[in-house]
C-alpha cells in the first residue's frame, strides 16, 4: 500500500509573493532617490544685466553666473554706480529665459521693486534675495532645466512715470 503525500506549494507561492513584493518596494524607492537627486541637482543660472541709454548707470552682478539647488534661498549682490553729474532715479524690470523657468522664481527680497536714486558719482550694492522653488523638478516644461537666465534692466524711473501716467 502507497500512501501518496500531497506536496504543499504554499511555501513556494509565499516566497514568490515576497519577491514580487521586495521587487516592487526597490522600484519605488530608487524611483523616488532619483526625483530627489534630480531636486538636489544645482542649477546654473546667468546673471545678465543693462542700462538704458537715458540712465547713465554703470550694473553688474558681483558674481555674473551662479549655481543655485532647487528649496536653496539665495542672496546675489549687484554693483551699481551712477556715473554722471546729477542725481537720478531708476527702476528695474527683469526677465527670464526660458520663461517657464520665471515661474518658479521667488524674489523675496529684490531692488527691482522700488525706484533706486542715485547721487551723483554714488556707488552702490543691490540685493537680491530669492528662492527656487524645488517644484521645477517635477514639472514637465522645467525638470530638464539645468541652466536659466536672469535678467535685470534698469531704466530712467520719471520717462516710467510719465508714460504709465
Amino acid at each position: 500500500m502507497s500512501i501518496y503525500k500531497k506536496k504543499n506549494s504554499k511555501p513556494y507561492l509565499i516566497l514568490i509573493f515576497f519577491i514580487l513584493l521586495a521587487l516592487i518596494f526597490y522600484f519605488f524607492i530608487n524611483k523616488f532617490q532619483k526625483e530627489k537627486e534630480l531636486a538636489l541637482e544645482p542649477i546654473s543660472i546667468n546673471l545678465l544685466t543693462s542700462v538704458h541709454p537715458k540712465l547713465s548707470w554703470r550694473f553688474q552682478p558681483t558674481t555674473p553666473q551662479i549655481f543655485v539647488k532647487p528649496g536653496e534661498v539665495v542672496t546675489i549682490e549687484y554693483e551699481v554706480e551712477n556715473l554722471s553729474e546729477k542725481s537720478n532715479t531708476g527702476i528695474a524690470t527683469f526677465t527670464y529665459f526660458p520663461s517657464e523657468f520665471g515661474n518658479y522664481v521667488n524674489k523675496i527680497n529684490c531692488f527691482c521693486y522700488d525706484a533706486q536714486n542715485m547721487k551723483p558719482k554714488e556707488k552702490n550694492k543691490f540685493v537680491l534675495v530669492l528662492l527656487i522653488d524645488p517644484e521645477v523638478t517635477k514639472d514637465s516644461k522645467t525638470k530638464e532645466i539645468k541652466e536659466a537666465t536672469i535678467q535685470f534692466t534698469f531704466f530712467d524711473y520719471k520717462d516710467y512715470k510719465e508714460k504709465k501716467s
